[in-house]
């Protein structure tokens, strides 16, 4: 699901993935106040402010409205 919200949206909305089992990944959930766990989401919209930073969603249909949520308006 991942990789198709990827190719529909990577156009569009950059997309990062960060591994929390290195220094810098676990660094970088904290900064952002998410908890381990998986899976943990941090939007930014087109200005670079923050929007959401959490866990979850986990439905597929969550998962996209949040990725959608960072569309450019």
């Amino acid at each position: 699901m991942w990789a198709d919200l990827q190719e529909e949206y990577g156009d569009r909305i950059e997309f990062f993935d960060v591994d929390r089992e290195t220094e810098e990944g676990r660094e970088f959930i904290s900064d952002h106040g998410v908890p381990i766990g998986q899976p943990g989401f941090i939007v930014y919209d087109a200005s670079g402010e923050v929007t959401y930073a959490g866990l979850g969603p986990t439905r597929p249909d969550a998962v996209r409205n949040l990725v959608e949520s960072a569309l450019p308006r």
